[in-house]
């Protein structure tokens, strides 16, 4: 005989997959739940418990209990082993130099954009800021700004002064002037693999050569980046830690702690890329490398690309040991950033109004990696591998015998854009396999809206895609 929690631990399963309880919905409280189902407080606890581990709901301190869904982690992308070797940046963009839209770039869609908070920021900021809205500004960033953004990473990440802080034009930036302090033209960069193509082909226009370390599991190759350190080949890493672009995983702490002592014990520099950092589909944020970070060899960068608005153009760098070049560059290369904008994210931040848009925005990111996993395991063949990330706003899909040059010329035709695997190496590497971004949501029982548009534009790629399977 089943348990009677177990039994109704089923029932609310079968609502979630039928959609009679919606992703974020909250549920009863545990004392209402036993009145509902006249049952004891014992097998209330127990029920929820046990949606909990299967990651069925989610529970919020102060706040109760949400509807969650677990993705399926039992068909997710392969990543091959390799002998990590120098290489140079020649990346094939010729199919995607023309090419945008919601599921190429990832960005958030406008819906996500709380634009009129924005706009009364921007109003209430810039007028308690005064004349000096018009004066050039600070090319450290605005004092205001550096308090209001230590203070919110001190309190949810890890302690952040705001002495050590540089305001960058966006994350890019940030992470090019990082390059430009701690590299020379022709020095080797140590990347993940597969690696995010915007950085790739910043690093082939600067000039650097890369070499890629395997990243697969959840695990950077440390054994062959140490050989690498240890051999003096490169002259800094360029990695990410949390929900990685394009993979979508996050590193362990463990691994964070041991990236952070290598780059002390052979002194190199390792540029953290964490754009994607507060962007967790839970309440249970990530920690960066520069957590572990005790004597200043991590340059971490972030921007509110990802998280506001991309068209602000506003990222951050703590350049560590490298404070004092990093700040000249950047007084002689930049000329700081724009007041008005700092203004305006100062005012987000410090109103409550970022925090409050992050709670909000994480849920949404969540139901939408949900709703595209459905509509692929749904319309592609059933062994298809899929990216089952804990965050961030891109989907690795692996599928075998894909050929990604012939994907992306029949995708263009149909004027649909999505990314190809070659494009994240520089190595012959992940042909089987593309990247979807998910910031625009795709369900919607309205043929007339958007949503349900990109929902039939997605739909009529794994049709294209079966296509190109049938030619091999």
């Amino acid at each position: 005989m089943t348990a009677r929690y177990i039994e109704l631990s089923e029932d609310i399963i079968d609502n979630i997959n039928n959609q009679r309880l919606v992703i974020g919905q909250r549920m009863p409280s545990i004392r209402k739940f036993t009145q509902l189902h006249q049952v004891s407080m014992t097998t209330a606890i127990s029920c929820y418990q046990r949606l909990q581990d299967q990651g069925w709901l989610q529970a919020k301190p102060q706040s109760g209990f949400f509807v969650s869904q677990p993705l399926n982690k039992t068909i997710t992308p392969i990543f091959p082993t390799f002998k990590a070797k120098v290489s140079q940046p020649k990346i094939d963009n010729s199919a995607s130099l023309n090419s945008s839209g919601p599921f190429y770039t990832a960005q958030l869609s406008p819906q996500l954009i709380p634009q009129e908070i924005l706009a009364r920021c921007l109003r209430r900021g810039n007028l308690r800021y005064g004349d000096g809205v018009y004066q050039y500004p600070d090319y450290q960033g605005n004092l205001s700004l550096r308090h209001a953004l230590a203070r919110h990473f001190s309190a949810q990440y890890f302690p952040l002064s705001a002495d050590t802080l540089v305001v960058t034009n966006g994350c890019i930036d940030a992470v090019k002037t990082a390059i430009e302090v701690t590299t020379k033209v022709g020095d080797a960069i140590a990347i993940p693999s597969p690696c995010f193509n915007g950085l790739l082909n910043l690093l082939e226009n600067m000039g650097r050569l890369v070499v890629e370390i395997p990243c697969h599991q959840s695990q950077l190759d440390l054994k062959q980046l140490e050989q690498h350190l240890a051999n003096s080949n490169v002259s800094a890493c360029l990695l990410s830690a949390n929900h990685i672009n394009p993979q979508g995983i996050c590193l362990s702490n463990e691994q964070k702690r041991d990236i952070a002592n290598l780059a002390q014990h052979y002194q190199i520099p390792v540029i953290e890329d964490d754009v994607y950092l507060e962007l967790g589909y839970s309440d249970t944020c990530p920690l960066p490398i520069k957590y572990w970070d005790k004597a200043g060899w991590v340059l971490w960068c972030g921007s509110i690309s990802k998280t506001i608005a991309p068209g602000y153009r506003l990222g951050w760098c703590e350049p560590g040991r490298f404070f004092e070049q990093y700040l000249k560059y950047r007084c002689v290369q930049s000329f700081g950033v724009n007041n008005p904008v700092q203004n305006t994210l100062c005012e987000f931040i410090d109103s409550g109004q970022y925090l409050k848009h992050l709670k909000k925005l994480r849920l949404t990111l969540a139901r939408h990696a949900l709703d595209y996993h459905r509509l692929l395991r749904a319309h592609l063949p059933p062994q298809t591998r899929i990216s089952a990330a804990d965050g961030g706003m891109v989907i690795w899909i692996q599928l075998e015998n894909l050929d990604s040059h012939r994907l992306l010329a029949m995708a263009q035709k149909q004027q649909i854009s999505i990314h190809g695997g070659h494009q994240f190496s520089t190595l012959n590497l992940y042909r089987d396999c593309f990247r979807l971004s998910i910031g625009w949501a795709i369900a919607s029982d309205c043929s007339a809206s958007p949503e349900f548009k990109l929902r039939q534009q997605l739909i009529e790629l794994c049709q294209l895609i079966s296509q190109s399977l049938a030619k091999n």
